[in-house]
């Protein structure tokens, strides 16, 4: 007796799978996937529970075939009530199954079926266990993806990177000048060559969120990004300052992350923030390690000038 808004509203609750087995009930559910104006497709929901690790590839392509069917299902199908806003797709990228991918993605985008799409581009290996030539080569294949579907790009408003190098990869092109949608980066393991310098300077891109996690960096310079409001950076390689800002007057949050080493040899927090104007929430959490508390509220209070109306630090 529920209506199909209802229904629906239901549906955006449980995984692709639940939705799946519960438009087999009945006639009256046979439809509703095909309503739904989001949809979560993640690869790793059809990994074996409990989720082996390491991945070995038999598995790996069992997943994809399983997903790529799932997606060819939900976007060959004519929706004749509305489009999809949003799609989270979770993905390996292989050669027998991105070509599909990509096609499928590309139809739906041309055809007006498809609005949004957040990406995530996965590696089934840990990030120790990558070498350099591997990231090298996952940078090269995430590239050629979007040479092959450049609709994607279009469509695309997230996307999270996994154990890339793009040292030889024009990505401040590609994510920052092809992307219009795009708002929200995240890298997880990448980097632009080991401990190399990367510079962001887009002053027409729209990115406004960035997060990176235990990329080896030795410094983001972030030169021009007029839209960016919060930054996260979980775990850095830098000996000093990881950071440094230029133009950023939409920034109010800024999340940083890291346990010292030997390595490190500290940096001025107010030096970082030298670039700032707007921060309101500051998030520090060095987990015990190398905080000189008197002088590091003296710079924070007179240093800059510049207090936060949400400060907050944590010492383990």
């Amino acid at each position: 007796m529920l209506t199909d808004d209802v229904l629906v509203s239901i549906l955006l609750r449980v995984d692709i799978t639940t939705t799946a087995r519960a438009s087999a009930l009945s006639t009256r559910w046979r439809n509703l996937p095909w309503l739904l104006p989001e949809l979560s497709i993640d690869v790793t929901d059809f990994l074996p529970i409990p989720s082996p690790n390491p991945i070995e590839v038999g598995q790996t392509d069992h997943a994809m075939t399983s997903i790529t069917r799932a997606t060819r299902s939900l976007l060959s199908k004519p929706r004749n009530e509305s489009a999809i806003t949003s799609l989270h797709l979770n993905i390996y990228l292989l050669n027998s199954f991105s070509c599909e991918i990509g096609s499928l993605l590309s139809n739906a985008i041309d055809n007006g079926i498809l609005k949004g799409l957040d990406l995530v581009i996965l590696d089934e290996k840990e990030p120790s266990d990558c070498l350099d030539e591997e990231m090298l080569q996952k940078a090269q294949d995430v590239n050629g993806f979007f040479i092959a579907y450049p609709s994607v790009l279009v469509c695309l408003t997230k996307l999270s990177l996994y154990n890339v190098c793009f040292a030889k990869w024009d990505i401040h092109h590609v994510l920052f000048d092809c992307c219009k949608q795009l708002k929200h980066i995240a890298f997880f393991h990448c980097d632009a060559g080991h401990r190399s310098l990367w510079k962001i300077d887009a002053p027409n891109s729209n990115v406004s969120v960035l997060e990176f996690y235990s990329c080896c960096f030795e410094k983001l310079e972030v030169v021009c990004l007029p839209k960016l409001e919060m930054l996260h950076w979980d775990t850095w390689t830098s000996h000093h300052s990881p950071l440094s800002f230029g133009f950023v007057p939409s920034l109010k949050e800024l999340h940083l992350l890291c346990g010292a080493t030997h390595h490190h040899k500290g940096f001025n927090l107010s030096e970082l923030l030298s670039g700032t104007s707007g921060i309101h929430t500051l998030t520090l959490d060095f987990q015990g390690e190398k905080v000189i508390i008197s002088s590091f509220c003296f710079t924070i209070i007179l240093g800059s000038g510049k207090f936060p109306s949400c400060f907050y630090i944590q010492l383990d």
